[in-house]
């Protein structure tokens, strides 16, 4: 990389959203803050036991703002999943900044009431 490369770029922060993790016997839910992020920038892998968030905020600005406290970035965060979580029933929707993700647990490790039969 050349001198005048190294002076003019610079590196996008990386900014680790907020987020709140709830448990229930059926099911995980993930809700996070990604506030000024587009959901065509948002993007959610699970592989491998981990469940990667990452998005993109582009600010966009028209001018030269007097003071700026809110920047461009990119969101990450990675989740290390149970192995109770159903891969395959995974949900997520995003509205108003706000992305929500469901993770069921898997039927076979969901708490269950077992019937006693009388014997006669």
């Amino acid at each position: 990389m050349s001198q005048l490369q190294r002076a003019t770029s610079t590196p996008r922060p990386s900014i680790t959203p907020p987020v709140d993790i709830f448990e229930s016997d059926e099911e995980y839910r993930v809700t996070a803050d990604l506030p000024g992020v587009r959901s065509e920038d948002l993007r959610l892998d699970l592989e491998r036991g981990e469940l990667t968030l990452v998005a993109e905020r582009k600010l966009g600005r028209e001018s030269e703002p007097l003071s700026a406290e809110r920047q461009d970035g990119d969101f990450r965060r990675v989740f290390r999943i149970p192995d109770e979580v159903d891969a395959t029933q995974v949900e997520a929707s995003f509205d108003d900044g706000v992305l929500h993700i469901r993770l069921p647990k898997s039927a076979r490790v969901r708490p269950r009431r077992i019937e006693v039969n009388t014997v006669s």
